[in-house]
């Protein structure tokens, strides 16, 4: 007996199930959505088996209060058969799931489901099902799919001639077929750029893996890679033990090198790889990995060893001729010890001063490595910060007594640094009120001195100390008040006051040598009141064109004159530019060693223009000093100030400018003049474009002589980068530096890439050179290929035998 219902809608919450992974249980779901559709229609009384096994067979929870809707053009109560069946225009949807059909049929006696007619599912995530027919048993431990299609929402693809589903745990896909490319628009038949094809595919939940039988990786339709064989982890599991991508690389001093790792993933939050690369020429690398996440952050420990086995064929003027025995430890770690305060290290040992940098072995393979453990906290605008802090220098360079030519002795150890900032959150006598302590103990073995001529204190204008050897701690606390007041002419004033006062404690060797100029090591104090006016008369207009802001400003500090100056080391004060960027700060050195006195002005303007696309910024002025010591006129340690522009009473010219137009140009210009004729002392250009077709900056840079620098002549660079889109997905890049006083290209390189939505490939040669010689430092070979969701490929040769 038949009878049929017409133009069904039904409502009815069932806790049927949900979905698994893409592709790997596309079976499952299907089956899941038509039998909970039957059972909304047909009132099986085994609804409740539904109901509990929903995130146990499909491995994601679905909502059991959620409203499942069936519709379809007629629903058919077959009573011969014992069947159920939806018939056109299936749509059953289901927490967030939704499947379309043709026909949708469930057998009572048998326990099978099946879907007919160009079957859909739609995922929550976004992932695409196709199929033409898809037929399941009603407990979801078996099932055969026709014609399977994936479009998954990350833009991958799947599809196979068909697939079954075997005792609940195993999927097999017949003849599946995997890309991540988009088939082409006019030709969606047309093969992708890359896929993989393979007989036999077979996704076994049970063990999480994933295997491959007569498999092929094929480019633009053709085959170019044949495996019998393999297997990897399911995609759907981030974390599974098992053997790593192999690597191979080549250097002439290390010779072919072939590496393997294994990881284990021991639980779900630690884990260990091992890894060993084999040198045709240097022997056995061994290498480990421990990494432990913990609730509240993170550590690793990695160790690397090897037993040189030809040290002789590396360059005999390199450090790693000398060494058999190699041993490296790195650490690093950070963790959250509540929401306001975070601990962490970074941290290497090896047993010579470039191991790591030669094999590349560990996070910190660079030649400036620093080691440090530290504490910050941070709450609202108020910072404070505690470190330890050593330096390391990787070089591999010796001199003929086979003496290391390094700079490690020469690098400071900072026993600690501490900076704290605090502001206070109202308002005091209506302005606000910062505090600000720093302090920095520093030592280092040996004295670093440059143009050193072997007499005693600063009888040489070009000999700087930029380290003086052992220990030294200054430290600094100072207070801040600034205010705004705008008058009723629209003026606007602010006034400051400012406070400092700092200790230097020196403990430093070979006094009155020539490698430490010093004569005392007696404690220092020295304080500096400054009071400060900025008056800004800002005027604002409009035309048919642009909305313009003109600001003339004038600023007058008025403070003591600095004190001690050469007396103690400058650690962090030693750079010195002056432009428009800085012309009106109170204090124009970097750091705390020094810090401006004197009475000074600076007056200058700002001006702004914005119009239709883009907008034009300009700031200019001039310093003035009025009164007491000019710190910028007074030697240093390291010279930090002269040839600034700012050891005049009246200071160099600075100006800066930045255009930007809406055609993605744009254009940079800043100078400083000679005050008396204008002459350029240091002057930056820079032009930039981005749009589609075209990525470029043009650079150039002039520094005029400063002797007191050990730089006797002038400085002039143009630099430029640029890539150019020669086709939709070609382009060519390329780059150039070029040292105009000595007339030498310093370095330059030139590629060609390839980019696409599942697909990309870069080509590059690179070479640099000594400034002054031109003669060639290094030459490379980069290539890269990537693929979508498989991977990315990075191999550089040195054509050199250089790192």
């Amino acid at each position: 007996m038949i009878s049929v219902d017409h133009s069904v809608r039904v409502a009815q919450r069932k806790g049927a199930g949900s979905w698994v992974r893409p592709v790997a249980r596309s079976v499952a779901f299907a089956g899941g959505l038509a039998l909970a559709g039957a059972l909304c229609a047909g009132g099986w009384p085994g609804a409740a088996f539904a109901q509990s096994s929903g995130e146990e067979l499909f491995g994601q929870p679905v909502d059991p209060d959620a409203q499942m809707l069936l519709e379809a053009d007629r629903l058919i109560h077959d009573n011969d058969d014992d069947s159920i069946t939806a018939d056109g225009n299936v749509q059953i949807a289901y927490d967030g799931y939704t499947l379309v059909a043709e026909r949708v049929t469930y057998y009572r006696t048998s326990g099978r489901v099946i879907a007919q007619g160009r079957v859909e599912i739609v995922e929550p995530d976004g992932n695409r099902i196709f199929a033409e027919e898809i037929d399941i048993t009603d407990d979801f431990s078996d099932g055969f799919v026709s014609a399977l299609r994936v479009e998954a929402a990350e833009n991958t693809r799947f599809a196979a001639d068909s697939a079954e589903r075997i005792d609940g745990d195993v999927t097999v896909f017949n003849n599946g077929v995997y890309t991540a490319c988009e088939p082409c628009k006019e030709n969606p038949d047309k093969p992708p750029l890359w896929q993989i094809r393979a007989a036999r595919v077979v996704v076994n939940n049970r063990i999480q893996r994933v295997s491959y039988e007569d498999a092929r990786f094929e480019l633009f339709g053709r085959p170019i890679a044949y495996l019998a064989r393999f297997s990897h982890a399911d995609p759907a599991i981030r974390r599974k033990s098992g053997l790593l991508i192999p690597t191979i690389q080549f250097r002439e001093d290390l010779g072919v090198g072939v590496t393997g790792a294994y990881f284990f993933n021991l639980a779900p939050n630690y884990d260990l790889t091992l890894s060993g690369s084999y040198y045709t020429n240097q022997g056995f690398l061994g290498q480990a990995e421990w990494r432990h996440r913990l609730h509240n952050g993170a550590y690793n420990l990695h160790i690397a060893g090897i037993h040189q086995q030809s040290p002789g064929d590396f360059d005999p003027s390199t450090y790693d001729r000398l060494e058999q025995e190699r041993i490296a430890v790195q650490t690093s770690g950070q963790f959250e010890l509540n929401p306001r305060w975070q601990f962490g290290w970074q941290w290497l040992w090896q047993s010579d001063r470039n191991f790591t940098r030669t094999y590349g072995v560990t996070s910190q393979a660079n030649v400036d490595v620093t080691n440090q453990v530290y504490l910050t906290g941070l709450a609202g605008k108020n910072h404070f910060d505690v470190r330890t802090q050593k330096f390391l220098v990787q070089e591999d360079l010796i001199d003929s007594s086979n003496d290391l030519l390094n700079r490690q002795p020469k690098q400071a150890a900072l026993l600690p640094l501490v900076d704290y900032d605090y502001i206070a959150k109202a308002p005091v006598a209506g302005g606000q009120l910062s505090f600000n302590f720093n302090t920095a103990s520093v030592d280092r073995h040996e004295a670093n001195v440059v143009d050193a001529d072997g007499t005693i204190g600063l009888q040489s204008n070009s000999e700087r100390f930029y380290g003086v050897t052992g220990p030294h701690t200054r430290s600094s606390a100072e207070a801040e008040w600034k205010s705004n007041l705008i008058t009723g002419g629209g003026l606007v004033v602010t006034p400051s006051l400012h406070g400092r006062v700092d200790g230097i404690w020196m403990d430093t060797a070979s006094l009155g040598s020539a490698a430490n100029p010093l004569m005392s090591n007696e404690s220092i104090y020295r304080a500096m009141p400054t009071a400060g006016l900025e008056i800004r008369f800002p005027m604002v207009g409009n035309d048919a064109y642009a909305s313009h802001l003109f600001e003339p400003i004038a600023q007058i500090f008025a403070g003591t004159d600095e004190t001690d100056i050469g007396r103690f080391p400058n650690e962090d004060a030693q750079s010195m530019v002056f432009g428009a960027t800085n012309l009106f700060s109170r204090n124009r050195f970097s750091g705390y060693d020094r810090i401006e006195g004197g009475v000074r002005a600076n007056v200058g303007f700002r001006y702004s223009a914005n119009f239709a696309g883009g907008a034009l910024n300009v700031t200019a002025g001039q310093s003035f000093h009025l009164a007491g010591r000019n710190s910028f006129a007074q030697r240093d340690l390291v010279n930090a100030g002269l040839e600034s522009g700012l050891e005049t009473h009246q200071s160099d010219y600075v100006a800066g400018a930045q255009l930007t137009v809406g055609s993605g140009l744009t254009m940079r210009l800043s100078g400083r003049f000679d005050e008396r004729d204008l002459a350029v002392r240091r002057a930056e250009a820079s032009l930039s474009h981005s749009s589609r077709e075209l990525t470029t900056t043009v650079a150039y840079s002039f520094i005029d002589a400063q002797p007191n620098y050990g730089f006797t002549t002038d400085r002039h660079e143009i630099s430029g980068n640029a890539s150019v889109r020669l086709t939709d997905r070609w382009r060519a890049f390329g780059a150039l530096t070029f040292d105009v006083e000595n007339g030498n290209v310093v370095s330059d390189s030139i590629g060609l890439a390839y980019d696409d939505s599942c697909f990309s490939f870069s080509l590059a040669y690179s070479e640099s050179r000594e400034a002054y010689t031109g003669n060639q430092t290094s030459q490379a070979v980069t290539f890269n290929i990537g693929l979508r969701t498989i991977g990315n490929y990075d191999y550089k040769y040195a054509l050199d035998n250089t790192n």
